[in-house]
């Protein structure tokens, strides 16, 4: 045990920064690359849609409309937060809420342009302004 030691201390002394960064790294059992992940850490569990969305604050309707995604696990959509929060920081989603954005203002507008005050209700049925609503 002893000449492992002294081997370990005179590599220590005669390595270079970076090398004793890296074996530091790997004698706490961290990735080789520098990555900081633990090799023996569990994995990341799947959340439900559910959990999804009480996590963003979002509904179920956005998380379908942003094409958000996920993995069929026993016939049910399961999601990791890690790739969903790494697909909302995406370019490929900014894309698609922008689309969705300007898609909403275009509509928003044609109803406008449509006019209010061309349909009338009358006993809470909608009616046509025509000379049979009176």
């Amino acid at each position: 045990m002893a000449d492992v030691t002294n081997d370990l201390l005179a590599a220590v002394l005669a390595a270079t920064p970076d090398r004793k960064s890296a074996a530091l790294r790997v004698l706490r059992g961290e990735d080789g690359t520098g990555g900081g992940e633990k090799r023996n850490a569990l994995p990341e569990r799947f959340v439900t849609q559910r959990e999804l969305v009480k996590m963003l604050g979002v509904s179920a309707i956005s998380l379908w409309r942003w094409k958000v995604p996920g993995h069929e696990l026993g016939g049910r959509r399961r999601f990791r937060v890690s790739e969903v929060l790494a697909y909302l920081e995406s370019p490929e989603f900014k894309a698609i809420a922008e689309a969705l954005k300007t898609e909403r203002r275009e509509l928003k507008i044609a109803i406008s342009e449509f006019g209010e005050g061309r349909v009338k209700r009358r006993r809470g049925r909608p009616c046509r302004v025509t000379s049979a609503c009176g």
